[in-house]
């Protein structure tokens, strides 16, 4: 398996206590990666985690707005999409954390 792959199980199994938000990711990876990556490196392999969370049928994406989660209203390719474009065009590290947050469905 790849680190990408690796990690997107992990999150995978995070999302089972709670939303998580992409910008959480990027911070761990900052962290456990050091200074000498930059946006492009960092951004890149959470863009592929994100990917592979979105494979997941059961997996979501959307925002957070006054403390409730609003889920895009994209298919999973078109948010894959949209948060490639957004995240690879970012000069900076995304720190906003109620942007591009992942979480389960919930069971209906």
């Amino acid at each position: 398996m790849s680190h990408q792959s690796d990690k997107a199980e992990i999150v995978y199994e995070r999302l089972s206590t709670g939303p998580v938000a992409t910008a959480d990711l990027v911070h761990e990876l900052r962290s456990q990666w050091g200074a000498e990556h930059g946006v492009a490196s960092v951004h890149g392999f959470v863009r592929e985690v994100v990917t592979l969370l979105l494979l997941h049928e059961d997996v979501e994406v959307g925002e957070i707005r006054a403390g409730i989660f609003v889920p895009w209203s994209l298919t999973s390719w078109d948010a894959d999409d949209k948060i490639e474009a957004d995240l690879m065009a970012m000069r900076t590290f995304l720190d906003d954390e109620s942007q591009y947050v992942f979480r389960k469905r919930p069971a209906v």
